[in-house]
Formats: C-alpha cells, structure tokens, sequence
C-alpha cells in the first residue's frame, strides 16, 4: 500500500479526463481513472480513494447523482470532492458545496494548476491518510434522486 494519495477522476470526455489525470500526477499523487457516475461508485465501493475530482454532466449516472448516491449509502466512503462542470451559473454552487461538503467546484475550462493547487492543499491537510478522513455530509430527502 502506497503513502502517496489517490485520486479518482470521473470524466467522460476523454480530453478533459487526459488533462485532469496529467494535472493530478503532475502533482505527485496516484490517478485513476473512470468514464461516467456508475464507475465512478464502483469503484469507491473498493475503498481506498483518498480525494474524487467528478464531471457533473455524464451519461448513465451524472455528477450529482453520483453525489446523491454516495451520501445515501453509508457503507460507501465519500472522499473529499472536487466537483468540475461546464454548466456555468446554471447550478446552484452553494447549494451543491453545502450539500455534499464540496473542496470546491470548478467551471470549465479551469487551470490544471488551480487544480493542482486544491489537491495539494486538501490531500495535505485533510489527514485521510492519518484515518481521520472526510465527514459524510447530510443529504435531505430532497437531494436525493433514482440512480440508474
């Protein structure tokens, strides 16, 4: 088992998923890396996910969903998140950041050293690696929604 942090990136545009997964080894943490929401939970369900950089618009399962689900299922680990999305002032960005205990939510196109800069900050200071990891945030009845 490795001391160095991984990171799951769950993006389905395969450029924008190449950039992230780049920006996170840049940094010197382990990436891996995933196509849409349903990957994404399964492959929490394996453990050991130190931080979770998401798309919020995918097929089969969105961003969002993804957070629904993994708030609604207290056997799944909810890694600390960084939440990346196209939709500009479309979506509620406090909302979303109180909901789900959000590190930040970032609007494409974003700099991969601003990136680069919330991982470092956060997998330095959240002691995951220490066991202490993030708190599951509380979800309402009205945040959640069917996954599919």
């Amino acid at each position: 088992m490795s001391d160095v942090p991984l990171v799951l990136v769950a993006e389905d545009d395969p450029v924008f998923r190449r950039v992230i997964a780049m920006t996170v080894t840049k940094f010197g943490f382990r990436v891996e890396t995933v196509a849409d929401g349903v990957e994404a939970f399964e492959r929490l369900l394996l453990g050991g996910i130190d931080l979770l950089v998401t798309d919020h618009q995918m097929p089969r399962c969105s961003g969002h969903e993804l957070l629904v689900r993994i708030a609604s299922d207290p056997t799944t680990p909810f890694p600390p998140t960084i939440l990346c999305t196209a939709k500009g002032f479309e979506i509620d960005r406090g909302a979303l950041r109180k909901a789900f205990s959000l590190v930040a939510i970032l609007h494409k196109p974003f700099s991969p050293s601003r990136l680069g800069e919330l991982l470092t900050s956060r997998l330095a200071t959240d002691g995951t690696k220490e066991g202490k990891g993030p708190v599951r945030p509380p979800v309402g009845a009205s945040m959640i929604r069917p996954f599919s």
